[in-house]
């Protein structure tokens, strides 16, 4: 938590909810925890998190699909035997064990990054929730006071006529 100080009170500790609410003054249109979520990420994060988010798309495998079947027609009908790759296809396949080398590692960046995403959201909830649970207890509370003051009165009420009916 983040220490502040006021002139008046002295130190005040900020919650992570409060800071949430603080950034999300300054970005109107997205979730405390979104905001938080994309204001902390470093260059390297965002782009694990779009080239993961275009790799895990049908547009993607397609493409990938299509470079394939263009890479073999071209190196087995179009040339005749004489491609810059005949087959087997040793360049296509050291191609995709380089896309494999570098995938691997940024699909686990992007799935940290979901985790810490869940993380930060599972904060804020909790601590929206037992702010919540002490509204609602303080209400219960409140309750409790009425009922009592509504039992006194009824009390009061049913002594008074008792007098009355004995006069």
């Amino acid at each position: 938590m983040a220490m502040k100080t006021s002139p008046t009170e002295g130190p005040i500790t900020e919650t992570p909810t409060g800071i949430l609410r603080r950034r999300l003054a300054a970005s109107a249109n997205r979730h405390p925890v979104n905001q938080v979520h994309l204001d902390e990420a470093t260059l390297g994060e965002r782009m694990a998190d779009k080239v993961a988010g275009a790799i895990g798309t049908w547009r993607f495998l397609i493409g990938q699909g299509l470079v394939i079947v263009a890479w073999i027609l071209a190196n087995v009908l179009l040339l005749l035997n004489r491609g810059w790759d005949p087959y087997p296809f040793i360049l296509l396949n050291l191609m995709f064990s380089i896309q494999a080398a570098y995938t691997g590692p940024v699909l686990l960046l992007a799935g940290n990054r979901a985790a810490q995403h869940d993380r930060l959201r599972l904060e804020h909830t909790a601590e929206v929730e037992e702010a919540a649970e002490k509204v609602t207890l303080e209400i219960l509370k409140e309750i409790e006071r009425n009922t009592e003051t509504t039992l006194k009165v009824a009390e009061h009420i049913k002594n008074l006529r008792g007098s009355v009916g004995t006069n």
